[in-house]
């Protein structure tokens, strides 16, 4: 392997590689974009990843003859955060599921509500698109309207929330129903319905379901003060990348066997969650993938004919 730095280039002798260089869900570059090669659909959203998320690992792979796999399933998070001091920023900072677990709820431009919050990534997404207007200030993304009040602050737990609200900034804080109204651009009655209609829900059996399907309400959002956030889907993981058997090992794309000493682990690899993830699974990913790959990087045997690999079992 040939190592590029600014002083001089470096050649590297080792019997295997891993590649661990994460995906592509920042990859808007103009030439070769994964993104819009394999979901233009979703290529023109902001996401959650830094800008070294390009699927470089990907691209290498590819040019080598490595197959890929599943590369149109985008994962796209339903809440990354609008920050005010940069709305039309192409990296949010994502919105955790904790927040609407304890008793955010989502508006759109009209104050109303349009989804079960605890919904599915996918499904929520989907409604944000159809429900809520499209924001100039936030490069013409559709964005709504996180609302909390100050109980379900208190059961998220301060101490994080404040990462949110005070160190970032990303949550107002108000007093009163009619300043949250008048900063979300409403009539504070019609704010006053939604919620009115909301907490009636936090009093009843937890079968009884809303229009939107929604059997949990943590919180009666009527303790004062009120804080709101500006939100946005955003792309947050690429299911999609280069194809690795059980034991982590790179395919070639046109033998269908695998790479000799290649292997691959973590966002840069495909197929592992299928069309979408569960929350949470991609660092059981890195973990798992990661120490097969390590195990059998280091456990490669070459024949004498160096025409075959052997891989010692885990």
């Amino acid at each position: 392997m040939e190592l590029s730095k600014k002083e001089a280039n470096y050649e590297i002798s080792g019997k295997a590689v891993v590649l661990a260089t994460g995906g592509f869900s920042c990859d808007h570059s103009k030439e070769d974009s994964l993104l819009q090669e394999f979901a233009p659909e979703k290529a023109d959203f902001p996401t959650t990843n830094g800008p070294w998320a390009m699927g470089r690992g990907v691209k290498m792979a590819r040019a080598m003859g490595a197959a890929l796999v599943g590369m149109q399933n985008v994962q796209i998070h339903p809440t990354a955060f609008v920050d005010p001091k940069d709305p039309a920023a192409t990296t949010k900072f994502l919105a955790a599921e904790a927040l609407r677990g304890k008793g955010a709820i989502l508006l759109n431009d009209k104050g109303e509500r349009f989804v079960n919050e605890l919904g599915r990534r996918d499904h929520v997404t989907d409604k944000i698109l159809k429900f809520c207007a499209k924001n100039e200030k936030a490069g013409s993304a559709h964005t709504a309207f996180m609302v909390m009040d100050d109980q379900a602050v208190e059961d998220f737990g301060r101490a994080s929330f404040g990462f949110y609200a005070k160190i970032k900034g990303f949550f107002k804080q108000f007093n009163t129903l009619e300043e949250v109204a008048n900063y979300m651009g409403i009539q504070s009655s019609k704010l006053k319905k939604t919620l009115d209609e909301y907490n009636e829900y936090t009093n009843l059996s937890l079968s009884k379901e809303d229009k939107f399907g929604k059997k949990v309400f943590p919180v009666a959002l009527k303790h004062p003060p009120y804080y709101v956030a500006v939100i946005t889907p955003a792309i947050h993981y690429t299911m999609g990348g280069i194809k690795i058997d059980k034991d982590a090992v790179v395919y070639n794309e046109f033998s269908g066997k695998p790479f000799k000493g290649l292997l691959a682990a973590g966002e840069v690899t495909g197929g592992v969650h299928g069309r979408n993830r569960l929350a949470g699974n991609s660092l059981l990913e890195c973990v798992v993938y990661g120490r097969i790959a390590g195990h059998n990087a280091a456990n490669v045997r070459y024949s004498a004919s160096d025409a075959t690999l052997t891989r010692t079992d885990l």
